[in-house]
C-alpha cells in the first residue's frame, strides 16, 4: 500500500480540522498535499486504552473496506494507512444528505444511491450505518457517495444466513431517506419493502458505532 504522505508531513504541513472526536472517536483533518486534498481519520489523540485497541481495530477495518471497494465511484479513493492510528483517503467535495435541501437533490439521486449500495453489496461489503444521513454525500456534481466505513462488514467473514439481513439494513437507510427527501419517486414496491424492514427493527443491533453517537458536526463536507 503506497503512502502519499507520512505523519511527519502531516505534522509539518497545513491541515484543517473537520471535526474532533470525543474520548472514543477519531479526529478528522483535511490535508493538502501538492494538488491533492486528503481526509485523515486519526485516533492518535485518544487515550491509550482506546487508541491501542478499539481505535486501531477501526482504522484497520475502514482501510480494508475501502481497499475492497477501491476503484468504485462513490467510495473514498486511494485509501492508505498513515500509521497504525490513522487512515487516509481522497477528499470529495459535496454536502451531506442531512445538510442538502430536497430541492437541490435530483430526481434520480436515490435511484443512483440504491445502485451504488447494490454495487457495494456485490463486492461482499455492507456499510451498516446508512440510516445516518451524514454518512451519505451529495457530491458537487449531484451524485451520491458514501462516507464513514468504520461500521462496515465484509460478508466473506460472516454466515450466509446473515447476508440478506445486513444488506436490508443498508437498503432500509436508502429507502428511509428517499421517503423523506423525494417521496413522490418512491414507488409502492420499495415503500412496502421499507415498511417490512421497519417491522424487524429489533435486528438493527447489528448496525452502527458501538461507542455511541459521534460528537460534533463536520465543519467541512465531503470525504
Amino acid at each position: 500500500m503506497v503512502k502519499s504522505f507520512t505523519r511527519k508531513d502531516l505534522e509539518s504541513g497545513e491541515s484543517t480540522v473537520i471535526s474532533t472526536g470525543r474520548w472514543g472517536n477519531a479526529d478528522l483533518y483535511q490535508f493538502g498535499r501538492g494538488k491533492k486534498v486528503w481526509v485523515v481519520k486519526d485516533f492518535s489523540s485518544c487515550a491509550p486504552a482506546i487508541k491501542k485497541t478499539w481505535g486501531r481495530f477501526l482504522v484497520q477495518r475502514e482501510c480494508m473496506a475501502l481497499t475492497t471497494l477501491k476503484g468504485m465511484p462513490g467510495v473514498p479513493a486511494d485509501p492508505f494507512l498513515l500509521d497504525e492510528d490513522a487512515v487516509c483517503y481522497k477528499f470529495q467535495p459535496g454536502t451531506t444528505l442531512k445538510e442538502t435541501p430536497s430541492e437541490f437533490i435530483s430526481d434520480d439521486f436515490f435511484f443512483q444511491l440504491e445502485e451504488l449500495v447494490n454495487r457495494m453489496h456485490r463486492r461482499d461489503m455492507v456499510h451498516l450505518d446508512l440510516r445516518n444521513r451524514r454518512n451519505i454525500l451529495v457530491t458537487d456534481k449531484g451524485h451520491p457517495a458514501l462516507l464513514d466505513f468504520q461500521s462496515s462488514l465484509n460478508l466473506k467473514n460472516t454466515p450466509v444466513a446473515l447476508h440478506k439481513i445486513v444488506k436490508d439494513i443498508d437498503l432500509s437507510g436508502v429507502y428511509k431517506h428517499w421517503r423523506k427527501k423525494k417521496p413522490v419517486s418512491l414507488d409502492s414496491a420499495r415503500l412496502a419493502h421499507l415498511e417490512s424492514l421497519n417491522r424487524i427493527r429489533f435486528l438493527w443491533f447489528l448496525k452502527g458505532y458501538p461507542l455511541g453517537t459521534k460528537t460534533g458536526r463536520r465543519a467541512l463536507p465531503g470525504f
